[in-house]
């Protein structure tokens, strides 16, 4: 990156795709992605503790919590699906952070196993949505 005055600019081809993807993607495609970015999260803050790199494991739980908090925070509680899904976050929420606190690595097994499914489930309904044409989108 580059620093002039105050403002950052960045130099990351990477991450401009990543700015993209996220600008033009639909709410179910942001899901996903949030889903992606927790896995990846809780897989690193893992090998931090596996590494017994406290600041690393720190860093990235804590970023896992977040994403969970943005999910809790997305949900539309009169739909009894949210009440099943907000046991489910609550429950990854906890076990982030008692994982973080006691430095257990295998307690977040767990909690990746919940996004692998959950995930997985949202990128099904993803993929029905791209195939599916509303009635005068054909037209227009």
């Amino acid at each position: 990156m580059q620093q002039q005055g105050m403002v950052m600019l960045n130099t990351r081809p990477q991450d401009a795709y990543k700015k993209q993807d996220v600008l033009t993607a639909g709410p179910v495609d942001l899901i996903v992605m949030l889903y992606d970015a927790l896995k990846k999260n809780v897989i690193l803050g893992k090998r931090g503790i596996v590494k017994k790199d406290v600041a690393l494991a720190h860093k990235h739980l804590v970023k896992a919590q977040l994403i969970v908090t943005e999910l809790i925070n997305s949900l539309d509680m009169s739909y009894d699906i949210s009440k099943e899904l907000m046991s489910l976050y609550d429950y990854a929420l906890t076990t982030l952070v008692q994982a973080n606190t006691r430095k257990e690595a295998e307690a977040l097994d767990s909690v990746i196993d919940m996004v692998d499914n959950i995930r997985d489930a949202w990128k099904q309904i993803s993929t029905m949505n791209r195939g599916t044409v509303k009635l005068g989108e054909e037209l227009a």
